[in-house]
Order: C-alpha cells, then sequence, then structure tokens
C-alpha cells in the first residue's frame, strides 16, 4: 500500500519536475519500495488487521509474562506492542521499508518491542512461544513446510484467517486461527 503511494509519487515527481535532481529522487523513492514489493511475492501486502481481529488473535495466543513472541511481517507493529505490553518479550521483522520505519518509529515507545528490518524466512524461531502472522494461502504452505517443523512443542502460532493444510487448528475466533505445535 505505502509502496504504491511511493511509486505513484515517484512516477509524477518525473512527470512534473524535469531535472536530474527529479530523476535521482525518484530513482531513491523506487529503490525503498523495492523490498516491499519483493516481499509481495513471497508472503503478504501490508493490510492492516482490524481491531476486533487484533483482539481475538491476541485472547487465542494467552500470552503471558516473559514469553518470546514474533510477528512475522509485523507491519506497523501493532501486535507487537500489544505482545510487549503484557510482559513479552516482542520481535517483529518487516520487509517492506516504509512500513519498517513506522514500526521501528513507533517502537521508540514501547519497552520490550524490537522491530528488525528482514526476511523472516531468514530467521530462527526455535526459542518462540508465540508466532504471529498474515501471509496468504500459498505463503501459508510454506510457513508449515520451512518453519512449523523446527518451532519447539507447546509454540502458539496464530494465523490472521490464512489456514495451514492439512493440520488441524485448535481454535478460531473470527478471523484468528490458533495452532499449538504438539
Amino acid at each position: 500500500m505505502l509502496e504504491a503511494l511511493l511509486i505513484a509519487t515517484a512516477f509524477a515527481l518525473l512527470q512534473w519536475w524535469s531535472s536530474p535532481w527529479s530523476y535521482l529522487v525518484a530513482g531513491i523513492l523506487l529503490l525503498i519500495c523495492l523490498p516491499g514489493i519483493l516481499v509481495m511475492r513471497g508472503a503478504a501486502p501490508f493490510v492492516t488487521t482490524s481491531g476486533q481481529t487484533m483482539r481475538s488473535m491476541l485472547k487465542l495466543a494467552a500470552i503471558r509474562p516473559g514469553d518470546r513472541v514474533f510477528d512475522l511481517g509485523c507491519g506497523d507493529g501493532r501486535l507487537v506492542f500489544a505482545a510487549a505490553k503484557a510482559g513479552a518479550v516482542a520481535v517483529g521483522y518487516e520487509m517492506s521499508v516504509p512500513t519498517y520505519l513506522i514500526a521501528k518509529l513507533r517502537s521508540t515507545f514501547h519497552p520490550r518491542s524490537h522491530i528488525h528490518f528482514g526476511n523472516l524466512w531468514h530467521q530462527r524461531y526455535d526459542d518462540a512461544d508465540v508466532l504471529f502472522c498474515y501471509f496468504l494461502k500459498d505463503t501459508m504452505q510454506d510457513f508449515k513446510l520451512r518453519i512449523w517443523p523446527t518451532l519447539k512443542p507447546g509454540c502458539r502460532v496464530v494465523s490472521h484467517a490464512f489456514l495451514m493444510e492439512g493440520i488441524a487448528a485448535e481454535r478460531r475466533e473470527g478471523d484468528a486461527v490458533f495452532y499449538e505445535k504438539k
């Protein structure tokens, strides 16, 4: 979403302001958007989770003080900050530059929260107590194959809307889906 706005700004800049600086600025804006565009091929675009769904996800996760919580593709960081407020050590990974910068800035007001720019597929989650994700259908299957086997028993995974085929969900509440690693 933010990437589309920056791309439109870059092209508008080139159309209205014809100078070498406009090409430089437009090029920088397009480079900033590139990681976010690439992540959409392997995860999902940033779409804000509704307040009701967020409350359902937090309820299903049953976060306890000291839990290690990860939000894979954390967007603006709202789930990370809510988990930190509940006493967890909360970590969010984001690959879209604009949304990462927003979440990173907001994290300065939320102790115990950590926002990282990086590819969520190249991280380790073997110490995770809770994982939040909002992936599209195919990406949930990639999650099932690549990350689910590495999780420790008892790890709680809460997905926004999308299911892991072949693994029975423990519970559902609205758009939130809860799994527990056995």
